[in-house]
């Protein structure tokens, strides 16, 4: 069972990253995205349960998480047009990767700060790589970094000279983003193993 959801995190992964445009600021937006469907959707699933309406559950959840991309869809063309437009499609991903990772379904019977904190833990860990994923593809790729800026408009920072960049705009490609992503599920998986063993001594003491 850890086994697959090893897997449905990395397929998770894969989802965000590799057709997201390698700047910094569109991965930061999937990042806040997930983190809001994630906590939305943990609260929503205790509502569920304390109204006993546990049959329709899975048709509730998903409505109310479809709803809540497209209302975070329409507050960004309102406010990061360019954002909105560049992301399209992309931006209901985060709710597949929800989906995939199955982290709101689960443990119904545990208190909700328990949920919570568990849950949240998790995926802070899987959002710090796909924050550090974008942040290198941005600075080694195109030499900046980008974010929310005024007026409604993308703040892009030059940190380093275009022509100093060098070899290292492969990672802004398709291919580059693929071998970047190797690497960091690698870290992933090398990370969440080493967990499992701890636990499992942990657990024979």
């Amino acid at each position: 069972m850890k086994q697959k959801k090893s897997f449905m995190y990395i397929a998770s992964f894969l989802t965000l990253t590799i057709p997201t445009t390698g700047r910094f600021v569109y991965g930061f937006t999937l990042i806040l995205e997930l983190l809001l469907l994630e906590v939305l959707g943990i609260l929503l699933n205790s509502l569920v349960s304390k109204l006993k309406l546990n049959e329709i559950r899975t048709f509730f959840v998903m409505f109310f998480m479809i709803s809540i991309t497209i209302l975070f869809r329409q507050i960004l063309v309102l406010t990061y047009t360019e954002i909105a437009l560049t992301l399209g499609f992309l931006l209901y991903f985060p709710t597949v990767s929800v989906f995939l990772t199955h982290t709101i379904f689960t443990d119904f019977e545990e208190p909700l700060p328990v949920r919570l904190k568990k849950n949240l833990l998790s995926t802070l860990f899987f959002s710090v790589l796909i924050f550090v994923f974008f942040l290198f593809r941005d600075i080694a790729g195109y030499g900046t970094i980008t974010f929310f800026g005024k007026n409604h408009q993308i703040y892009e920072k030059i940190l380093l000279n275009p022509d100093k960049v060098g070899i290292f705009t492969f990672f802004a490609s398709i291919p580059g983003a693929l071998v970047l992503t190797g690497i960091l599920i690698y870290f992933f998986l090398f990370i969440h193993n080493k967990m499992r063993i701890i636990s499992s001594r942990g657990e024979k003491r």
